[in-house]
């Protein structure tokens, strides 16, 4: 008889998480079991951990392609200081970069005057 912790078809759990490009979810992938065996973690929380891999890798391939691109400095929505622009408006700058409109099939078009601020 097997332990709960053991996973009987390494080799093709491996192969599924490359091709997935997952292969990282290997590296934890004994500790988790062991963790969920030992009752510390149930079925959604033992892959709601092994998935935060995807999450790991989504930051550091978009930290890598932050870096090739050399910007002069960084910038993002959550950090744009909206007071210094009061005529904007910060609600529906929000709401486009939330994707809504694209998720819907919509078009978006932005017009009006070019600052140089």
């Amino acid at each position: 008889m097997t332990s709960p912790a053991a996973v009987t078809d390494r080799a093709g759990l491996a192969q599924a998480l490359r091709h997935l490009k997952l292969s990282g979810m290997l590296q934890t992938l004994d500790a988790r079991l062991t963790q969920a065996a030992a009752g510390q973690l149930g079925h959604l929380e033992f892959l709601q951990v092994l998935c935060e891999e995807i999450t790991r890798r989504d930051s550091v391939s978009l930290a890598k392609r932050i870096r090739r691109a050399r910007f002069e400095e960084q910038a993002t929505l959550e950090g744009f200081d909206f007071q210094a622009s009061p005529k904007l408006p910060a609600a529906q700058i929000r709401d486009l970069a939330a994707l809504r409109w694209l998720h819907a099939g919509e078009s978006v078009i932005l017009y009006g005057p070019v600052s140089h601020g």
